[in-house]
């Protein structure tokens, strides 16, 4: 059985693909959590919205993490590459790389950076359809009901709302 010795930078390379790997994984997991908190809200379905949120942020500190140590072992290799900057670029280092490490490790970035615009506009859209919803009821609360219009304050400097009034709607907005 022969054994293959690998030098720092191979073992490097190979523990910067394992973390893109990792990252891509957890993105997928992301995106369909995030699409799942997508669907309740357009369907105004709450109640475990809650829950939703806090596994977002969950998975949120999780790619932190990951990014954090890809981000460092790109340094070390960047260094063992023997690149002065503190931040050499990943096409730069890439471009040092063996043949087949380079290309594994290029299409797994660009399908990281890829994911990752994919959620940011999927966030985008959710963001822009609750900000014009929000609009849309401000609007019709302020047109129907003018009086409520404009903030009062006290003397003291506290927010008082003009005539507490409970308003009583028979459908959903």
């Amino acid at each position: 059985m022969k054994t293959i010795k690998m030098s720092e930078v191979e073992i490097l390379s190979v523990q910067c693909i394992s973390v893109i790997q990792k990252e891509i994984a957890l993105l997928e997991r992301l995106g369909a959590a995030q699409d799942v908190v997508s669907q309740a809200v357009y369907a105004r379905d709450w109640a475990d919205l809650d829950a939703l949120f806090k596994r977002l942020e969950e998975y949120g500190k999780e790619f932190e993490m990951l990014e954090q140590e890809r981000s460092q072992l790109f340094s070390e290799l960047g260094k063992k590459l023997g690149f002065t900057d503190e931040k050499p670029g990943f096409y730069n280092i890439t471009s040092r790389l063996s043949p087949e490490l380079r290309r594994q490790m290029t299409d797994l970035y660009r399908r990281l950076k890829l994911d990752v615009l994919k959620i940011r506009l999927a966030n985008e859209n959710l963001n822009h359809y609750i900000a014009s919803n929000r609009m849309v009821i401000s609007d019709f609360l302020q047109a129907a009901f003018p009086d409520r219009k404009g903030k009062l304050y006290s003397r003291h400097g506290r927010e008082v709302h003009s005539e507490m009034r409970s308003i009583v709607l028979d459908r959903s907005l």
